[in-house]
């Protein structure tokens, strides 16, 4: 059987072109410094620099952790079992303390790639009790809203046979490129498709653009007309649900923006196994607090300092 090859291809999801539009540096080295990795017999360079490119900072572990406690709900509410508020913030901090003991005590080293490695650990940042305290309030806050907000019942009360989506990464073609969306939950009520995005954070226009690249899933994957398409950006940690009916002007105007960034990212695309690298494609955009907070800042002769 022949073995199969891995080729660096090109892909777009929203957080990626943030990335991109961040710091191409940052994106260089997140989407192609470290590609073949795998192949370094001792392991060298790319090695270091998917170490890395893994690492996670403190508030956004503690959002997946909710966004994977918040999983756990769904999936035994699909067995028939129900979920306290006490119990899905019990499940968050479990999460939480595991991948603490994993970041702080070098147990990520056995799978880089598929383990929790802190930031904030790696580069040796004072993690004061405060900040710990406050990760600790902000999942039971979350937890406690969605379990008891008026607004979130829709979500609390659809049946699992109408639902569509549910953390399930999915792709779909666009100018011959692979679109990736991630949509946290959907479900479908009649003709209406209802998508969410659970934010533990507070709100940010960008995420207003990732739901409608949500909305192009939808029109695209399940035939869904865009009238009939409700966003909701579900900030738990504030404490607030954005609905967002999908305008299709504004469906548009996300479309557009999404194919100015595919192709800007189309022209500076190449595959590390086959082409030269132009370093002058991927320019730093040097920031003090922006770089002081970048995965690669020890990797980047151009990171302010």
């Amino acid at each position: 059987m022949a073995t199969k090859q891995f080729q660096c291809e090109l892909s777009w999801s929203a957080s990626r072109a943030k990335e991109f539009e961040r710091c191409r540096r940052e994106n260089w080295y997140g989407r192609y410094a470290s590609w073949g990795w795998w192949t370094e017999k001792p392991h060298g360079e790319k090695y270091d620099i998917m170490v890395h490119k893994c690492l996670t900072s403190l508030p956004a572990y503690a959002g997946d952790c909710m966004h994977r406690a918040i999983e756990r709900w769904f999936q035994l509410r699909k067995e028939g079992t129900a979920m306290t508020a006490k119990e899905l913030y019990e499940e968050a901090v479990d999460l939480f303390r595991e991948g603490w003991r994993e970041s702080a005590s070098d147990g990520w080293k056995a799978r880089p790639n598929k383990s929790t490695h802190l930031l904030e650990h790696h580069y040796e940042v004072p993690i004061p009790k405060e900040r710990t305290e406050a990760a600790r309030a902000l999942l039971e806050r979350c937890a406690n809203y969605f379990m008891t907000a008026p607004e979130l019942a829709p979500v609390r009360d659809a049946h699992p046979d109408n639902w569509r989506s549910l953390e399930t990464m999915d792709t779909y073609q666009y100018l011959g490129t692979k679109i990736y969306a991630v949509p946290d939950f959907a479900y479908s009520e009649g003709d209406r498709v209802h998508i969410w995005d659970w934010k533990t954070g507070k709100p940010r226009d960008a995420d207003i653009f990732q739901l409608h690249t949500y909305a192009l899933y939808a029109c695209e994957k399940w035939s869904v007309d865009p009238e009939n398409i409700v966003l909701y950006a579900a900030y738990l940690g504030e404490e607030q649900i954005q609905p967002i009916p999908v305008d299709l002007d504004r469906l548009s105007h996300a479309q557009d923006e999404m194919s100015s960034s595919l192709r800007e990212m189309m022209d500076v695309h190449y595959d590390p196994d086959v082409d030269d690298l132009i370093m002058e494609n991927w320019p730093a955009s040097p920031e003090e607090e922006k770089c002081g907070w970048c995965r690669f800042r020890a990797l980047c002769p151009d990171a302010a300092k």
